[in-house]
């Protein structure tokens, strides 16, 4: 009867952390991750703004779906619209084709998302870039 109160402290403080431990370790928690294209290093030519860089191939399958994408990701981000430019490149370096790369005003590329000639992929595509874009602009200072 004694040790109730006892075993009752030990378990409400010790508990907690061993079922964190617990979780942790069995890998059922995935953590913050709240970015969706693949993050990239490299740099290229500073421009004073947000760019939106198409890398494009010969031949191009991708590429008439991927400036339409584009061009209506440009409309969708409202006033922020002119924070961003959206520049065309031919492959080469450490831009590979067919990928749209993010990068910020000082020629840091941060994220590169694939492009597709099905429709419905680029749309997803774009989905994730908008949102990915934003919250880039949202916290960022530059451009």
């Amino acid at each position: 009867m004694k040790h109730k109160p006892v075993l009752g402290l030990i378990a409400v403080f010790l508990l907690p952390p061993l079922l964190a431990a617990l979780v942790l370790s069995q890998g059922w928690f995935t953590p913050g991750v709240r970015g969706h294209g693949e993050w990239v290093q490299g740099n290229i030519s500073a421009a004073g703004q947000w760019r939106l860089v198409l890398v494009t191939d010969d031949p191009c399958d991708y590429c008439a779906p991927a400036k339409r994408m584009l061009n209506n990701l440009d409309l969708a981000l409202g006033r922020d619209e002119v924070r961003v430019m959206v520049t065309e490149q031919p492959a080469g370096g450490l831009l590979e084709a067919g990928f749209v790369y993010i990068a910020d005003p000082p020629g840091l590329l941060v994220m590169r998302y694939p492009m597709a000639t099905d429709a419905g992929q680029n749309r997803h595509t774009g989905k994730a870039l908008l949102e990915d874009l934003r919250r880039l602009l949202k916290y960022s200072r530059a451009g």
